[in-house]
């Protein structure tokens, strides 16, 4: 690296409000319609927004209406429910008490057909259990039992939005006075080829606000936002962008999805708290890969009291042994263990102590860190991003092997790979 290269010492900071501005987001989700393979009513043999995965029977279409008659007369006799079942029902209602507008007709109007579908759906999947014997053998008759192809989360309502990404967004699709959900209910006559439920196949999804000209975001990667229904609060990744004349933000996700799955707009407010932490220039962040290996193979050396793992060793006879690798984990969670490509070659394989379960290294990630200076060298250090400012990130003083104020790091994260 270059003598000349620039360092930045570390200082402690923080953000100031400029603003908590409230906006009607667009839902985008990573959607899929199934249509029907018939004609005639359909029952669902799973519930609206239940898990469901690849050959999972999903629905079956009585074209004559006969097993829909059979249904009405079981549930007649069976219309109990367990306290599973109630606890859903309550959680809907639930739901939509906390989040009720009195100005908003549609909410009100879809709430009542979904609390409908939810208990024709939990009727109809206890009430199955004993006609299984007539319907299984009926694909060949006046039934067609479907079943699905991907794995995701089902919904008995299709609206038009799916498949829409941010590339066909127009400012008419924020009219909320335009839109239409048709809703899918147990006992509907649906026609062949036409939508009978979708899927939703990713937890990845995305808001999509309508900016005005005062609305100063451009240079911010990262917004916090509050969801107004419930009061979720959340950082996430924000970018702008431009169609037809008109701006727009898109903040991208990747939890809570389940939470707003039956919502196609969501209110939201983005708010600017004070976040204090050390200071750092934008420019000093840079990205390093990862290997992610589940925490089950982290073990200890017996001489070391070190994290590392087991791994397996091809010798030049063709035999196999182990060796302890000692390395250094560069992020913990529940499920993995986050370690520098440099500890391992991709494909090396793993042991589990005690098990002897093996897992292949393939598995990559991207991490956002720093590049410390010391005594000439440069370590990379993880730093967790909690606001920013003018051009400076301010990032947590308590991330685990972090940044602390007066460390030397530096400045354009970029010049470490010019060495």
């Amino acid at each position: 690296m270059s003598d000349t290269t620039s360092l930045y010492e570390v200082v402690s900071g923080s953000t100031e409000g400029r603003f908590n501005t409230q906006y009607t987001a667009l839902v985008l989700r990573e959607e899929t319609v199934v249509n029907a393979a018939k004609t005639g009513y359909v029952n669902f043999f799973i519930g609206d927004a239940t898990p469901v995965s690849v050959g999972s029977q999903t629905y079956v279409i009585d074209e004559s209406g006969e097993l829909s008659a059979r249904l009405e007369e079981a549930s007649r006799n069976q219309t109990i429910l367990d306290e599973n079942e109630l606890r859903q029902i309550k959680n809907t209602i639930y739901d939509f008490d906390t989040s009720y507008d009195p100005n908003s007709y549609y909410d009100t109007y879809y709430f009542k057909y979904r609390l409908e579908s939810q208990v024709l759906d939990l009727i109809n999947s206890n009430v199955f259990g004993n006609l299984n014997t007539g319907v299984s053998g009926a694909a060949s008759g006046t039934y067609t039992i479907g079943t699905s192809e991907i794995s995701g989360i089902m919904q008995h309502s299709v609206d038009g939005f799916e498949g829409f990404t941010e590339d066909d967004i127009e400012a008419a699709m924020f009219r909320r006075a335009n839109y239409s959900k048709e809703i899918i209910k147990s006992n509907d006559l649906v026609e062949e080829g036409k939508p009978v439920y979708k899927v939703v196949t990713s937890e990845n999804w995305k808001l999509i606000i309508q900016l005005s000209s005062e609305d100063a975001y451009e240079d911010l990667d990262y917004v916090t936002i509050e969801f107004l229904s419930d009061g979720i609060t959340l950082d996430a990744p924000f970018e702008t962008f431009t169609k037809a004349g008109a701006r727009y933000g898109m903040i991208s996700l990747d939890k809570y999805m389940i939470r707003y799955i039956s919502d196609r707009y969501v209110s939201i407010q983005i708010v600017s708290d004070t976040a204090s932490g050390l200071k750092i220039p934008k420019s000093a962040v840079g990205e390093e890969q990862f290997y992610i290996i589940p925490v089950e193979f982290m073990t200890q050396g017996g001489n070391s009291t070190g994290n590392g793992f087991i791994k397996q060793v091809v010798n030049s006879d063709g035999t196999t042994s182990v060796d302890f690798t000692d390395c250094q984990i560069f992020k913990l969670t529940d499920e993995y263990a986050y370690v520098s490509v440099n500890d391992f070659e991709s494909g090396d394989i793993l042991i589990q102590p005690d098990t002897n379960i093996q897992y292949k290294i393939t598995a990559k990630e991207n991490l956002q860190g720093a590049y410390i200076s010391a005594g000439g060298n440069y370590s990379f250090t993880l730093v967790d991003i909690l606001g920013e400012e003018n051009g400076f990130y301010i990032v947590s003083e308590y991330t685990s092997g972090g940044l602390r104020v007066y460390d030397q790091i530096l400045k354009d994260a970029s010049e470490h790979d010019k060495r």
